[in-house]
C-alpha cells in the first residue's frame, strides 16, 4: 500500500510506515483511544495486536499503514492506522477489505480520507472491491464513506443476552450427538475436519472465502481468545461433522468492563444438515455451558441477509439486536 498522502495542513511531526511488530502496544493504545470516543464495545490489549500483526496472511509490509506522531522512535504516538485484507469471494470475487481508525484529537484534519485514498489506490492495483464495515451510527464514518462514492452494500446485525434468562435446553436432532470442543483442545483431532465444514458450510455465504490450514490455525483455534469449553460440534455416528460453533473470550474486554462476555463468532451448519436444529442445539449447549463457567453475557454478530435464517436462530436463543453496522463498497476497474 502506498503510504497516505497527509493534508499540508497537518503539523508536519506526522509522518507514515508499515506497521511492524513491535507496535503492538502503540497500536493497542490507539485502539482504546478510539473505543474511548466511539463506544464500539470492543476492547484489545497488546497481546492482541501482537496476534493480529503476527497473522500469517496479513501482508504487513504492503497492506497496514501506522501514522506517528513525533520523531521515528519508541516515543513517537500512534495516532491513525489502516490494515487492509485481501479476500477472493467465491461469489463475488476479489476485495480488499479496510479496517482503519483516527485517534480523536486527530479527527476532520484530512486524515481519514488520505487513508481511504491510500486503500482506493491499493484496491485499484489490485483490481478489487474496497470495503469497509463501520457502525450505523457513526455518522462520521458513514459521512466518510458516501463522500468517497461508497455505496451500502450489507448490513450486520450485533446481538447480545444476558446469561441470567433462562436457557432453554434444545436436544441434538436424531443421528447426531453435540459435545464441547474443550476444555483441553486437540488440534490434531479437529483442526482439518472443522476447516472442511467450514468452508463447505459458509460456501454459500457472502463475502466468504476458503480459510487455509495456516489461517484456521492461527487465527480460529490458535488465538488466545479461542475458548474450546464453550465451542461445540455435532458429529454423526461415523463422526462426520454437521455442525458446530467457535467462540471466544478477550481479556482486554473482560477486563475494561468487568463482565465476561462469551462471542460466538462462528456457528456453521453443513447444508445437508440444515432446517433440522443443529444450530439451535448446538447454542444452547454453548449457552448452558458460558453459564456454568461464570460468563455474563453472549453476543455474536449475524449478516443481516445471512440465507440459513440465522437471525430467527439466534432470536430463539435469546439473543435481541443492540446495533448495527453497515458494509460499504467501492467497485475499482480491473487493472
Amino acid at each position: 500500500m502506498t503510504l497516505p498522502v497527509l493534508p499540508s495542513t497537518l503539523r508536519s511531526g506526522l509522518h507514515g510506515r508499515p506497521m511492524r511488530r513491535d507496535d503492538a502496544g502503540r497500536w493497542a493504545d490507539l485502539l482504546a483511544a478510539i473505543e474511548e470516543a466511539d463506544q464500539r464495545g470492543e476492547h484489545y490489549d497488546a497481546a492482541d495486536c501482537a496476534e493480529e500483526l503476527a497473522d500469517p496472511e496479513l501482508d504487513v509490509e504492503r497492506e497496514t499503514v501506522l501514522l506517528l506522531d513525533g520523531p521515528p522512535g519508541a516515543d513517537a504516538r500512534a495516532v491513525a492506522y489502516q490494515v487492509l485484507r485481501s479476500r477472493s469471494g467465491r461469489a463475488e470475487g476479489p476485495s480488499l477489505i479496510s479496517d482503519a481508525g483516527v485517534h480523536p484529537a486527530y479527527r476532520r484534519q484530512g486524515i481519514g480520507n488520505a487513508l481511504l485514498a491510500a486503500a482506493r489506490e491499493r484496491a485499484t492495483e489490485l483490481g478489487a472491491t474496497l470495503r469497509m464495515r463501520v457502525p450505523e451510527s457513526n455518522t462520521g464514518a458513514v459521512a466518510l464513506a458516501e463522500a468517497a462514492g461508497m455505496v451500502p452494500l450489507r448490513w450486520w446485525s450485533e446481538l447480545d443476552r444476558t446469561l441470567t434468562e433462562p436457557i432453554v435446553a434444545v436436544p441434538a436432532p436424531a443421528g447426531l450427538a453435540v459435545s464441547s470442543l474443550g476444555p483441553d483442545y486437540d488440534a490434531a483431532r479437529w483442526d482439518g475436519p472443522l476447516r472442511t465444514a467450514h468452508n463447505s458450510a459458509f460456501a454459500d455465504h457472502w463475502g466468504s472465502a476458503p480459510v487455509s490450514a495456516e489461517g484456521w490455525a492461527h487465527s480460529r483455534t490458535g488465538s488466545r481468545a479461542f475458548r474450546p469449553a464453550c465451542s461445540a460440534v455435532a458429529t454423526t455416528a461415523d463422526g462426520g461433522i454437521a455442525g458446530y460453533v467457535l467462540s471466544y473470550e478477550y481479556d482486554a474486554d473482560t477486563a475494561r468492563t468487568g463482565r465476561r462476555d462469551l462471542y460466538v463468532a462462528t456457528v456453521g451448519t453443513v447444508a445437508a444438515h440444515r432446517r433440522r436444529g443443529v444450530a439451535a442445539a448446538l447454542l444452547a449447549h454453548v449457552l448452558r455451558t458460558a453459564r456454568d463457567c461464570g460468563y455474563d453475557t453472549s453476543s455474536l454478530t449475524v449478516d443481516a441477509q445471512n440465507p440459513t435464517g440465522a437471525l430467527g436462530a439466534y432470536d430463539r436463543a435469546g439473543y435481541r439486536l443492540r446495533r448495527r453496522e453497515i458494509t460499504f463498497a467501492l467497485t475499482s476497474p480491473r487493472p
